[in-house]
This record gives structure tokens, sequence and C-alpha cells, in this order.
């Protein structure tokens, strides 16, 4: 009883951080009236106002500017309306719920019996490589935050709330189709619910303009993204990783080295869900998705990194509790810690530090992954799902 009681008040504990960390966040916002000041959701509204406006949403004189689908500006809508800052501290605190939600889900899917422990050393870990992305309200969080729900239910066997999740999670950014096509193609029930989410997805912004104005939209957003995923600057990326090493990889090489990351990527999905049982099959796939967006999308930024940071602080949680790979677990926690480097030494890390933590982690986890026994796996044995 006293170790559930503590078990309980552990959970509490890290539910209270999360709260003080977003009661922080959201005073700054408060505070902060300028759009120059981190503060991604004025971004949003303008380009919410121009859907609405019937005015164009992209700039294709440049890279930088509203990266998004044309969706991303109307779902935006309710929290443009609201404006600053209430809209921007409701858009966190939905983005920073969903999260702390998914984290949770996650928890008692990978140790039913001390889900509330895993859920708090996992907050504990987490909570300082989410705070930037809370701060900046950029969408990574609650892009984080669906895939984590996705995969919950890809365990679950739920397909059309993974699916719906995966949806959504386009809206929010379209980086969010690697997770899309790794789920269609490893789930074969995911298949068929996933083309109908996204042909209802594709159509839905029909509804909410006229038929030229929003083919012309589509039109554009394809010519920026198009353009933005040919960067002239490093980024956070692997890339910008052998940049900082005074190696520019040209995009051509580079655009090579995506192609053959992608098929070893879903080599290793399918590795995953024939060598281990769920939860841990869906687990490394979406990490392994994560790890391939981290380093191979060419405009990933340093709070991108909120998506891996689940992926190392729940593993971290349940080789803490496992007890007998202790040192593993201060290697994820060493690496959480690395992953905070742009709060305290941004321009000397800003674009090796973190890809060069998820290359380490990457290491660890294929490593995981091809481990000959499961019996170390702190899970239940469950069903395995249906290989695609």
């Amino acid at each position: 009883m006293s170790n559930q009681i503590s078990d309980k008040h552990l959970s509490q504990f890290a539910w209270t951080l999360w709260g003080m960390m977003f009661v922080f966040v959201a005073t700054q916002v408060i505070h902060n009236d300028s759009p120059d000041n981190s503060n991604e959701c004025w971004g949003y509204a303008r380009a919410t106002s121009a859907w609405w406006a019937r005015e164009n949403l992209y700039d294709t004189t440049n890279i930088d500017g509203f990266l998004y689908l044309p969706q991303s500006a109307i779902g935006y809508t309710p929290f443009a309306v609201l404006n600053h800052p209430i809209g921007d501290v409701l858009w966190r605190l939905v983005g920073l719920g969903a999260f702390c939600h998914g984290l949770w889900r996650m928890s008692k899917r990978l140790l039913p019996g001390q889900a509330l422990r895993v859920f708090a050393i996992g907050t504990f870990i987490a909570l300082a490589p989410t705070y930037n992305a809370l701060r900046n309200g950029q969408a990574n969080l609650p892009l984080a935050a669906l895939m984590l729900h996705a995969t919950v239910d890809l365990v679950e066997k739920r397909w059309w709330r993974a699916a719906i999740w995966l949806t959504i999670g386009l809206a929010v950014k379209p980086i969010i189709v690697v997770m899309i096509l790794l789920a269609g193609v490893l789930y074969r029930p995911m298949s068929w619910r996933l083309t109908i989410a996204l042909v209802v997805f594709a159509l839905s912004p029909f509804a909410a303009g006229g038929f030229h104005y929003v083919l012309t939209q589509f039109q554009q957003c394809w010519i920026k993204l198009s353009m933005s995923s040919q960067p002239d600057r490093a980024f956070s990326d692997l890339r910008g990783l052998f940049w900082s090493m005074g190696c520019v990889i040209p995009m051509s090489v580079f655009l090579f080295m995506q192609l053959i990351a992608a098929a070893a990527t879903l080599a290793l999905c399918f590795v995953a869900i024939r060598r281990w049982n769920e939860p841990a099959a869906s687990a490394f796939m979406l990490t392994l998705a994560a790890c391939y967006l981290m380093l191979f999308n060419p405009r990933t930024e340093g709070n991108s990194y909120v998506i891996l940071t689940p992926m190392i602080a729940l593993p971290a949680a349940l080789l803490f509790l496992d007890g007998r790979r202790r040192l593993a677990a201060w290697i994820l926690v060493a690496l959480s810690i690395w992953l905070t480097g742009n709060l305290w030494a941004y321009k000397q890390t800003v674009h090796w530090m973190k890809p060069l933590a998820c290359v380490i982690f990457l290491v660890l986890t294929l490593r995981e992954l091809l481990r000959n026994s499961i019996a170390d796996w702190p899970v239940s044995a469950q069903a395995r799902p249906p290989a695609g």
C-alpha cells in the first residue's frame, strides 16, 4: 500500500511540474506582445487571417515563412479568433495537455503495473527538453503528442483512431507523412482507413474556400515546400552536423541519403514487428520514425527534437525500474540533458549537438532492436500486430 501511495504521489508531483511549467510559459506569453520574440503563433494567426481573406498563404520568394498545408491555417482558426494572448496560451495548453496525456497513455502500455512510476520518471527526464517547444508555441509539441496517441492506438488495434490522429497530424505539420507511410505499410488494417481519411483531408479545404482559390493555394504550397526542402543554410539535421564539421553535403547527395535512410527505416520497422511483441514493436516504429525526421528532414530545428524526447524519457524510466541496466538509463538521461543545449549553449551547439545526440540514440536503439533475446524486456508479452 505504501508503495502504491508513493507511486501516486510521484505521479501527482509530475503533473504539478507540468502545470508549473505551463503557468511559467503562459506568463511569458501574456507579457510578450511582439511577433519577433519566439512566438510562432503570430505566423499561424497571420496565415489563418490570410485564408479567410482569400489571400495567398505562401511567399515563394524564399524558403522561410508558412511551411504548412492549407488545412493548418483552417485548423488554427479557433486560436486565431481568440487572438493574442488568449489564443496563444490556449494553443500551448492544448499541445502540452495532449503531450502529457500521450506520455501517460504510453506509460500504461509500456509497463501497466507501474504506469504511475514510469510516467513520473519520464516526466522528470522529458520536462526540460520540452520547455523550448512549449515556450515558442511551435507545432512540434502537438505533433509529438499526436504521434504518441497514434502509436498507443496502433498497439491497442484501434485502427480508426490511429488513422484520425495521423491525419490531424498532417494538418499540424506535414512531416508526419513519414509515420503515415510506415503505419500504412506495416499495419495492414491501417492502409484503407488511412486512404479514406486522407481523401477526406485533401478535399476538406474546398468546403471552406472557393475551388480556384483552394487549388491555387495547394499549388503554391507545393512550390513552397519544394523550395524549403533545399535550404541554403545549415539546420539541426545530419547535414547540419556535417556542415558544422566543415563538410558541406550537396542537396543531391543528401537526397540520395534520405532515400537510403527511408528504405532502411522501413526495413528496421519490419524487423521490429517480427522480432518484438507489442507495445515494443510500435514503440520502435515511433522511435525510428522520429530519428529519421530529426536526421533527414532538411528543415529540422532545435525545437523539433521534442518529437524524440518521449522515446528517450520513457525507455529510460523502464531501464531505471528494471534495475539491471542503470548505466543504459543514465546514458539516456545524459542524452536528454544534451537536448537542452539550446537553453545554455545555443550559439555554440545549434547545428551539431542535437543531431549528434540523435545519432548516438539511434545506435543505442538499433542495438536494442537487434538483441537476440526479448526476455529482458519488462513488459508482458502480448499479441503481435499484423504485419503488412
